[in-house]
């Protein structure tokens, strides 16, 4: 039987019988090596320690940790109540300030998953007291989550900056204008239909409240622009970016606002190595898959495959975007950037797209089908939160997904998105 064909067989049967996805990758490389002869398996183990042992990865634990402590400190909940003092008079406000925390949080923790189900379970209740419909309420954190993978600091921007080469700095910095366009378009959305279905406003505008908020929330404001600003100035790189953030998270939440308890830091740290050991791990193994693949030359055959029915930059763009939002609801962010990018890159690179650039599309897209039915990871994180189910999750999901995809498209033909501020910094 030929390798390969043990090799696919092997994942797919293992996947089938609810093997977690990490081991399927590892036991599938396994077996196909052991029908080659003369291939020490040494190589495997050191193959796998090789993919984990890369200095921009140590960022996933730090982003993972300071995200905690934000959550566990007071600092979103004290974006929420500065949000909603600031849009809260705006008919639909209460609707757009989900989305607006969504998007903050998002750039504090790095999680699309993360951010649906924190903001869906702060303020989820919040939108049904305002008599928003259910349905609706409970798609909105999933719509405004999955920006948690496009706004800065990103896991994902990471991996994809580990497993190509490409300057991490700059990839964080190309998913800030794209993730506030769709932030916006999505604002803009929530006001219609509030405006459609006669949504009352949440509260009325006050100066002296909005200047309160102001005041509480200022320290968790400064996170974001302190890491950003850090470095697109170049103070700092992104893996040095997250350990000032858990370092300034830790002063803000004890010292500042005393709300994060030293007896239950010790959990959240051990919470973030246990998350972390998880995406190290299949890092490690999609590495492994990877190389496996290399050998069998998969990548030039893929290559060659694409080339033979995509014949122009915008064929190529059309058909990578479908292909990632479909992968996008079936299987990890991480997973699928270690598996495509090395196969899609060698292409993107023949056909002019920058490195940033096609950074920004794939996890654009990935984050798109985060939140698209029926499969998207940050629709199931909402069912705990908000007790819906599947099925109007979904529903009410569509238009945001349709947003979200135009969106993708834009920044797909239109460069200009997501390398302005990349390119300003050379």
């Amino acid at each position: 039987m030929s390798p390969i064909l043990v090799l696919l067989l092997v994942f797919f049967v293992t996947l089938f019988l609810g093997v977690p996805f990490v081991w399927s990758l590892g036991i599938s490389c396994a077996a196909s090596i052991c029908f080659m002869s003369d291939f020490p398996l040494l190589t495997l183990a050191t193959k796998m320690f090789n993919g984990g042992a890369k200095y921009t990865l140590l960022a996933i634990f730090f982003f993972m940790l300071a995200g905690a402590i934000m959550q566990h400190g007071g600092i979103s909940a004290r974006l929420v109540s500065f949000s909603k003092a600031l849009l809260g008079h705006v008919r639909g406000g209460l609707s757009i300030v989900v989305l607006v925390t969504c998007m903050i949080f998002a750039a504090l923790s790095g999680s699309s998953i993360a951010t649906t189900a924190a903001i869906g379970a702060m303020l989820y209740p919040e939108l049904v007291k305002e008599h928003y419909p259910e349905g609706y309420a409970a798609a909105l954190p999933v719509a405004g989550g999955v920006l948690g993978i496009v706004i800065p600091p990103s896991i994902v921007f990471v991996v994809y900056g580990a497993t190509t080469g490409t300057s991490v700095s700059k990839l964080l910095m190309s998913g800030v204008i794209p993730g506030l366009m769709a932030g916006v378009f999505m604002c803009i959305y929530a006001y219609i239909y509030a405006r459609k279905h006669k949504i009352p406003k949440s509260n009325e505008f006050s100066w002296r409240n909005l200047g309160h908020a102001l005041k509480s929330a200022v320290w968790a404001l400064l996170m974001p622009i302190i890491i950003l600003g850090g470095i697109y100035s170049g103070i700092f790189t992104p893996t040095e970016s997250a350990a000032v953030a858990v370092v300034y998270g830790l002063i803000v939440s004890l010292f500042v606002y005393k709300e994060l308890k030293p007896q239950n830091l010790m959990q959240i740290v051990l919470d973030s190595v246990k998350g972390t050991a998880n995406i190290l791990m299949l890092i490690m193994a999609a590495t492994l898959f990877g190389y496996v693949l290399t050998v069998y030359n998969v990548p030039t055959l893929f290559t060659n495959l694409m080339a033979s029915f995509i014949s122009n930059k915008i064929t190529f763009i059309l058909f990578l975007n479908i292909l990632l939002i479909f992968l996008g609801m079936l299987m990890d962010s991480g997973a699928i950037i270690l598996i495509v990018a090395p196969l899609v890159y060698p292409m993107a690179m023949s056909y002019g797209i920058d490195p940033v650039q096609l950074g920004c599309i794939i996890v654009f897209n990935l984050a798109v089908g985060q939140a698209t039915p029926p499969f998207g990871n940050c629709l199931f994180a909402a069912i705990p939160a908000t007790k819906q189910d599947i099925v109007t999750l979904s529903k009410h999901a569509i238009p945001f997904v349709i947003i979200l995809f135009a969106t993708v498209f834009l920044i797909s033909f239109v460069p200009v998105f997501s390398m302005f501020l990349p390119n300003m910094m050379n």
